[in-house]
């Protein structure tokens, strides 16, 4: 894909709070679990999330994390990027050292337009509509 495993493992992270109740407090445990995600790995992604606001964080017994409004509104992008910086490999597909409009490699321009639609894609669809189309689609894997 065009990110880490750590962003991978955000997006997984945040969509599986996002499909929580309201209030519900979910441990990292619980998500690492439900997302196949390492336990301690994911820990250090959702403090990170939380020194963005994307989080709430509940330390104690009963605690555990909830999603924010500033993250259901923010694409998926957003929170990608926060989480591991920039994401839209720039570098050629082909691994030239040399590869621009200029001086173009065989694949250039199909790879610059997959990354634009890429691109594209992450930054205009929101947390909460991503989470919703997944919960739609859970759903009607299970009637099926």
């Amino acid at each position: 894909m065009i990110y880490t495993k750590t962003g991978e493992y955000a997006i997984r992270a945040i969509l599986f709070l996002a499909r929580q109740s309201k209030e519900t407090l979910i441990m990292s445990s619980e998500i690492a679990k439900s997302e196949e995600i390492p336990a301690h790995y994911l820990a250090k992604i959702l403090q990170r999330m939380a020194k963005y606001g994307y989080v709430d964080s509940y330390k104690g017994r009963g605690g555990g994390f909830k999603i924010t409004e500033l993250a259901k509104k923010s694409s998926i992008l957003e929170i990608v990027e926060r989480v591991e910086g920039p994401v839209i490999n720039l570098k050629c597909v082909t691994g030239l050292k040399e590869c621009s409009d200029e001086n173009p490699c065989p694949l250039h321009e199909e790879w610059a337009e997959l990354r634009n639609r890429i691109y594209n894609l992450i930054s205009s669809k929101s947390v909460q509509e991503v989470a919703e189309k997944y919960s739609e689609t859970l759903k009607k894997s299970s009637v099926d």
